[in-house]
């Protein structure tokens, strides 16, 4: 029901319990009155009488009851007069006398006073003393009885046309309140109401343009009031909101590029290592040819021998090259197969395995299913867990990298239904990470190798791609020690058509290019 719905139907019930009991109260109020006036006109009627026979004296009342009482009652009046002498008060019953008159004679003569006025029978009954001389004192001789008699249906009918009145009033009064009220609940407060509704399903719908006008200077104004306010600061809310992703996604591109330069300086140190031996070979055999330069056979194994050191440190530089030419910031997402993200990965580091004397391990699910993302922010996150991996074991170990699917509820999400995921399973056998570091290792700036080199952006900006990929990842130790990160990633639906069959790769020699 609605608010002026309500308002106009307790207008109605309060307006009709208040004309209803002033009603009620007039009712009684006027049949009182006329009953007083009534019993009035009984009084008048009879002291008049009274004081007519009681000047005529007792000789009157000689006379028989019958015909005293016609000649003093006059048509037309709607009176009755019957005049009882004080003898008939023992008998049963005379000529023109009931007994209920002879028992009001008795009683009359018992009480020594007029009787209390009665309206049994239909009629208003009023009895007065008769005494000697017109004395009215107590005590007095009672020589008779004067009753006067008159009808109460004009009592009953004035009341019937009271209330047919009184109804009539109180209807008009009921329904001429009814519609006031609800035109006045209907301009005061339905429409500034609809008013506001609108308002909320504008605002409900995401147009915080709307702007509704203060009217009156009443709760509902300072509704709207409010309302306007609030709309203002959400508008300002959601330009600040758009300010900020704005700054977050800037600050997020910079940090993606600031750790992927300093993955870059990372490969560089090593590939600059790396690249020595081939070089000290190349600068050996150089001077052999030198020396033998008349020995044609000799030449052309050295030469031989220069050109395959040579394409080898070309490779090696290729690979740094690829990986700097890739732009960060924002991509755009295609099925990727993370079999060969896993695989240019790993020999892109096999440098640095051999140099750490770490013993690689590659296991890649046969018929792995694609996900949707971006290979080169996805290669950003393994460079990075596995360049993490290296620095856990200065001393040397080992590595494995594994792919597979697993149908799984997504963390948080108990209630809805399993999907399907990539994972990436990275293991080390390193000196780990203890407990109460791990809630913290993804934030910013957090690193665990302070005086080290390390920046604490990797794994935050590893956390933040893979969340981009809608994934996740986690951490737990690894059997027999070390590490075990977990790279979750939402599959698409379907088997790839050129999935990779599935091959374990056991590196005697770390170096995978």
């Amino acid at each position: 029901m609605k608010v002026a719905t309500r308002i106009t139907v307790a207008t109605a019930v309060v307006a009709a319990f208040a004309t209803g009991t002033f009603a009620f109260v007039d009712l009684r109020s006027r049949s009182s009155a006329r009953r007083e006036s009534l019993e009035g006109e009984a009084r008048a009627v009879g002291q008049a009488v009274r004081a007519s026979l009681e000047v005529a004296g007792p000789g009157i009342l000689r006379s028989a009851p019958e015909p005293l009482s016609r000649l003093l009652t006059k048509p037309g009046t709607g009176w009755r007069i019957t005049v009882l002498p004080r003898g008939l008060a023992g008998a049963n019953a005379a000529a023109g006398t009931t007994p209920d008159q002879i028992e009001r004679l008795r009683r009359l003569l018992e009480l020594g006073r007029p009787l209390p006025v009665d309206d049994r029978g239909g009629e208003l009954i009023l009895t007065l003393p008769l005494r000697l001389d017109g004395a009215d004192e107590e005590g007095a001789q009672i020589t008779g009885m004067v009753e006067i008699a008159g009808s109460i249906d004009q009592l009953d009918d004035g009341a019937s046309t009271d209330l047919w009145r009184a109804l009539s009033l109180v209807a008009m009064v009921v329904a001429l309140t009814t519609v006031a009220a609800g035109m006045l609940a209907r301009n005061l407060v339905t429409r500034p109401i609809a008013k506001l509704l609108g308002g909320i399903d504008d605002v409900a719908k995401g147009d915080l343009s709307h702007v509704i006008l203060s009217e009156r200077d009443d709760e509902i104004g300072r509704i709207a009031t409010r309302f306007n306010e609030m709309t203002f600061s959400l508008r300002e809310s959601r330009a600040e909101t758009g300010r900020q992703n704005t700054d977050k996604l800037a600050l997020e591109q910079r940090l993606n590029h600031t750790e992927k330069l300093a993955t870059i300086g990372q490969l560089a140190a090593e590939i600059a290592h790396e690249v020595g031996t081939p070089l000290g070979v190349i600068g050996g055999r150089a001077r052999s040819i030198q020396k033998k330069s008349t020995d044609r056979e000799a030449v052309e194994k050295n030469a031989q021998i220069i050109a395959e050191q040579t394409a080898r440190i070309t490779r090696i530089i290729q690979r740094l090259l690829d990986f700097a030419r890739r732009k960060a910031g924002a991509h755009g997402l295609v099925p990727v197969q993370l079999n060969e993200v896993t695989l240019t990965t790993m020999e892109l580091l096999g440098g640095q395995f051999a140099n750490a004397r770490i013993r690689t391990t590659l296991a890649r699910a046969e018929g792995l299913p694609r996900v949707l993302g971006d290979a080169d922010r996805l290669q950003q996150v393994l460079l990075n867990l596995l360049l993490n991996a290296i620095q856990a074991m200065p001393d040397g170990g080992s590595v494995r990298l594994e792919t597979s699917v697993e149908t799984r509820q997504r963390p948080g999400l108990e209630l809805t239904r399993a999907a399907t995921y990539v994972k990436v399973e990275i293991t080390d056998s390193g000196v780990g990470i203890d407990p109460e570091k791990r809630e913290k290792i993804f934030e910013p700036f957090y690193t665990t190798k302070e005086g080290q080199g390390g920046t604490g952006l990797g794994l935050a900006v590893c956390s933040g791609i893979v969340k981009e990929h809608d994934g996740w990842i986690e951490i737990d130790d690894a059997p027999g020690g070390g590490t075990v990160f977990r790279v979750f990633l939402p599959a698409v639906t379907g088997p790839s058509p050129d999935s990779q069959t599935a091959r374990i790769q056991r590196l005697g020699k770390p170096d995978l290019g």
